[in-house]
């Protein structure tokens, strides 16, 4: 089977880099493709923070400091002064992105996405025309069952996933110089905040709740992996204001997830279970749903029956939990791994029947039906092979 990186090399030869992940790795990915496969690499950079890590030279790199709504023209024009056969960004959702790729399809152009990987910590995703829900890969399982016994298993990943401080260490810099930048780049609309004082307030506050979580929730750990836990579902937050909510699913918000979830297990989950809901561990600075939970549990009453962690490890829960409930998270297929029943309530490029559940959530409750292994070492096997590349965006990454 030929992966994403190999098509995307045998099918260019001159590559317009947009946005990239925080940090160096477009650069890095730009000589390889250049050093190796001899490609014409451009890059295009939105702010500060996209030139620190790949500077502007006026030719090969270069700044745009226009409006949003003069992008499509700039973008038209870029593409044919450079015959540009293919554009390559980091999420497909950014307001810069979408315009890239509505251009692409007009153009017939290649369009190709990075994201964090599916199956992580030691992969990252490169897929064509979108990632997640807008994935184009087979989402039917007996398509996925007929291409398998064509598929061997891939040599085991090397480690590459650096941890949480070397991430934030480049995150502080690249919003540092985009605030320094900002009179260069005056019409820029980032996807998020880009207060680094409000990153770097939240990242120190993140580093207090992970030290005193480690130590309170010891006693639930010893509790869980010896046994002494009631039944429990476990529902893993994803970060509250990731694409994944406001675009692929039909929630406002994690918190508008958390009512429909909590509204649902009191109503229908047998009455002797619990609800382990565990924080995202890149939101724990910047958001908390302590008093918020407490609230609805009261209203529903189920406080007692609600358990909100922090640092907990998921495989950790997914050894013992019932079933996993999430809106699209990738945390669902690390369920599938230890063949836990998932519910996904948003969309997702794994929702498929004989993978995930697709009775209504509150049946799921009652009769949590788990993947079935035959497909979801299909759809795994088929991924490693075709989608992800083992390696960090803000580490070491093992292009082949």
């Amino acid at each position: 089977m030929l992966s994403n990186l190999q098509a995307l090399i045998d099918q260019t030869q001159r590559i317009l880099l947009l946005q990239g992940p925080i940090g160096a790795f477009f650069h890095q990915f730009a000589d390889y493709l250049g050093r190796q496969h001899h490609k014409q690499v451009f890059k295009i950079n939105f702010n500060g923070g996209d030139a620190l890590f790949y500077p502007n030279d006026g030719q090969q790199a270069m700044a745009y400091t226009g409006s949003v709504d003069e992008f499509d023209a700039f973008l038209a024009s870029f593409v044919a002064q450079h015959a540009i056969d293919s554009m390559v960004c980091f999420g497909d959702t950014r307001i810069y992105h979408r315009k890239a790729k509505a251009l692409c399809q007009q153009q017939g152009l290649g369009f190709w996405v990075f994201e964090e990987g599916y199956f992580r910590p030691h992969y990252i995703t490169l897929e064509r025309d979108g990632v997640n829900d807008y994935s184009p890969e087979p989402r039917d399982s007996a398509a996925l069952l007929s291409i398998y016994p064509s598929l061997g298993e891939p040599m085991p990943p090397k480690e590459v996933a650096p941890g949480f401080w070397p991430m934030a260490w480049q995150a502080m810099r690249y919003y540092r110089a985009m605030a320094a930048k900002r009179v260069v780049y005056p019409h820029y609309r980032h996807h998020r905040s880009s207060n680094v004082y409000w990153y770097i307030q939240a990242w120190c506050k993140s580093a207090l709740i992970k030290r005193r979580a480690r130590r309170t929730e010891r006693e639930w750990v010893r509790r869980i992996e010896a046994g002494q836990m009631p039944p429990f579902f476990v529902l893993p937050l994803q970060v509250h204001m990731d694409s994944q909510v406001k675009v692929h699913s039909d929630f406002k918000s994690v918190a508008s997830f958390l009512r429909r979830v909590l509204r649902s297990f009191a109503v229908d989950a047998p009455a002797d279970t619990c609800l382990v809901i565990k924080h995202h561990p890149m939101d724990r600075g910047f958001i908390d749903y302590r008093h918020f939970l407490d609230k609805l549990g009261r209203h529903y009453d189920i406080n007692q029956r609600i358990v909100y962690v922090y640092d907990i490890p998921l495989p950790v829960l997914m050894r013992h939990a019932r079933g996993m409930v999430v809106i699209n998270s990738t945390s669902g297929l690390s369920a599938m791994i230890h063949r836990l029943p998932v519910k996904v309530l948003g969309r997702s490029n794994y929702d498929m029947l004989r993978l995930t559940d697709q009775q209504p959530l509150d049946g799921f409750w009652q009769q949590p039906m788990p993947p079935e292994p035959a497909v979801f070492n299909a759809f795994r096997l088929y991924h490693l092979h075709k989608t992800q590349i083992n390696g960090s965006f803000y580490g070491k990454t093992y292009f082949k």
